[in-house]
């Protein structure tokens, strides 16, 4: 009888060509579809949650897969654990319905980007450094207006428009915690890199590179012009994803 199970994943991205699977690279599914197809002795088709850039990292990425292999969610989790690489790790997993899809049946998504104001060897690989204060009363400025906007045909890499780059913001601040700056966006979608050229822009803004009112024009699609400044994607984080009725 198959079944249908669903696994909250943390990894560190530092050493992954993203989460979807390449004709190269080392890629978060790719790993983990080798190791279930090991273990299941079937061809696991793993569906994340969200596709995370090269080198970003996630503390909440959700995955399912359809076996038919007889074992309990827990035994699951065990099982993979041992098989996969110390930068994967799996925290829950749980049987869901056959037909869910932990991507098309995701409510929201959350994202945060970290930032550090001071030189870090620790750091350099999971967050932006910048090696000076910021000005967070600017960056919450536009993050206030961004909670505002839907279109975002302007924060989208080109060649991933979609018809409709429409996407509802539920929240989007900054704030500081732990030694970091952290920009926290929850959205019922993201397009591709768009939380990159966001807190790129906004930085670029702080810093002087971009006049804050051509970010609102750009933002407000007031522009055909495209933003050109990308964060680095080291310190982007798929925080959580949330389903109605399915908690992990």
């Amino acid at each position: 009888m198959k079944r249908n199970f669903l696994m909250k994943l943390e990894y560190c991205g530092a050493d992954f060509e993203g989460w979807q699977i390449q004709a190269k690279g080392r890629t978060v599914q790719g790993i983990l579809s080798d190791c279930l197809s090991k273990f299941t002795r079937e061809k696991i088709s793993l569906i994340g949650a969200g596709r995370t850039d090269s080198g970003a990292h996630a503390l909440g990425q959700y995955a399912n897969f359809i076996t038919g292999k007889p074992l309990k969610p827990s035994e699951m989790k065990y099982k993979l654990n041992k098989m996969i690489p110390h930068d994967i790790v799996v925290h829950s997993c749980r049987e869901v319905p056959l037909g869910f899809n932990s991507r098309k049946d995701a409510v929201y998504r959350s994202y945060r980007y970290l930032i550090s104001e001071k030189l870090s060897a620790l750091n350099v690989n999971f967050s932006w450094i910048i090696e000076r204060r910021i000005d967070i009363s600017i960056l919450n400025d536009m993050a206030a207006r961004i909670k505002e906007s839907v279109h975002f045909d302007n924060f989208c890499k080109v060649k991933s428009r979609k018809s409709s780059n429409d996407c509802i913001i539920l929240d989007a601040g900054w704030s500081r915690y732990a030694g970091f700056l952290r920009f926290n966006i929850s959205a019922n979608r993201f397009l591709h890199n768009m939380v990159r050229l966001l807190v790129g822009s906004m930085a670029a803004v702080e810093r002087g590179k971009m006049r804050i009112e051509k970010f609102y024009e750009i933002l407000e699609n007031k522009t055909d012009e495209k933003t050109k400044y990308i964060a680095p994607a080291c310190g982007l984080y798929l925080v959580d994803v949330k389903y109605e009725g399915i908690n992990l």
